[in-house]
């Protein structure tokens, strides 16, 4: 990673350093630099590394140990496959609704440019889907950039345990169900004003247009 020699906030800090965390430039357990050392080579004052690796620690992208330094965190631990397989697709429907409106919500507060380019290139996926099975992996890889754009590794996790679900055999019938043209158009229309909405930092309209996209999802896998 090249050195920075212009002088840079910490919330500036803080973006480079979440985006090296996430690309793996340090492995997790691996120690990163120390206070002085990131100091001198992104051209800032102590503090400002200070108040940067505490947003960090927040986000949970790392652990700091007084006295040993401070280390790239472990990925939080998958849940329980079996505890996975219990779940139903509605039950976890029913979760995503109370769970991903604030999701989102906390995405448009620290989505770095980097995690919205991610977003725009999951709608080009899904809008040059040739059909469902390419639709449903860029469809996935959208909620789980919404997820990243958290920041927050407990958000991610809980959110990938979900996103599982969808690649049981239960799971691909009820979505079968919804698989026409015009189906696809609200899905995408919902896709893309979601990320409008992070983009312009509107946390309102986030969850609004999430949680218009779940019960649509939810009508049309459950409902008669």
């Amino acid at each position: 990673m090249p050195e920075l020699t212009e002088r840079m906030g910490a919330s500036a800090l803080q973006d480079a350093l979440s985006r090296d965390l996430r690309a793996d430039r340090w492995r997790p357990g691996e120690r990163l630099p120390t206070e002085r050392d990131l100091g001198a080579r992104y051209g800032v004052a102590r503090n400002t590394v200070r108040r940067a690796l505490d947003a960090l620690e927040q986000q949970g992208l790392i652990q700091r140990h007084v006295g040993r330094g401070t280390f790239r965190a472990e990925p939080p631990p998958a849940a329980p496959a079996a505890m996975e397989e219990s779940l139903s697709p509605s039950d976890v429907v029913e979760c995503r609704l109370i769970f991903e409106p604030e999701m989102i919500s906390l995405a448009v507060a620290r989505a770095d440019q980097a995690d919205i380019a991610r977003m725009g290139e999951c709608l080009r996926g899904t809008d040059e889907a040739a059909d469902l099975a390419a639709f449903e992996r860029w469809d996935a890889a959208l909620h789980d950039a919404l997820a990243a754009g958290t920041h927050n590794g407990a958000v991610i996790a809980m959110s990938r345990s979900l996103a599982r679900v969808r690649e049981r055999t239960d799971w691909g019938q009820l979505k079968a169900r919804g698989n026409t043209a015009e189906h696809r158009a609200v899905l995408q229309a919902q896709h893309h004003a979601m990320v409008e909405a992070v983009r312009r930092r509107d946390r309102a309209e986030a969850r609004r247009v999430m949680r218009e996209h779940i019960l649509f999802v939810q009508d049309y896998m459950f409902g008669d």
